[in-house]
């Protein structure tokens, strides 16, 4: 069973409808906090940790342990990076398959696609060198 343990949740305005995002990777723009819009192009901020409206209080963990949203089956100890499909499905955990994808912690509990894990958040975003 996932659980979380905070060391830094900050609170950003939602910049869209994050009501179905609780649990998913958010990025930050222009001050404001959003889903994805790109696989490799946006850097990860945190996980989101309420389910906020737009233009609401969105809590995000920056340090931490964290619950997460898994769009696919991932195993302890692989790097997380987020996920993007659509303007609507985006920010679920995904296992780093790719030399330098940007991740934005390491899987500490794991689990199948839509299913709860944990990520350790270190507060730092980074490429890994290679394969989880």
């Amino acid at each position: 069973m996932a659980t979380d343990n905070s060391i830094l949740i900050r609170s950003f305005e939602a910049a869209e409808d994050l009501s179905n995002d609780q649990y998913r990777i958010v990025v930050l723009d222009t001050g404001k906090v959003r889903r994805p819009d790109h696989a490799t192009t946006d850097l990860p901020l945190g996980v989101l940790q309420n389910a906020p409206a737009s233009g609401e209080a969105a809590s995000v963990m920056l340090m931490g342990i964290s619950k997460i949203q898994l769009g696919e089956t991932v195993a302890a100890n692989e790097w997380i990076k987020h996920e993007y499909v659509s303007a609507t499905d985006a920010g679920k955990g995904l296992d780093a398959d790719g030399a330098l994808d940007v991740v934005l912690g390491r899987c500490l509990v794991g689990g199948d696609e839509d299913e709860l894990g944990e990520i350790l958040l270190s507060g730092a975003v980074h490429q890994v060198g290679a394969v989880s």
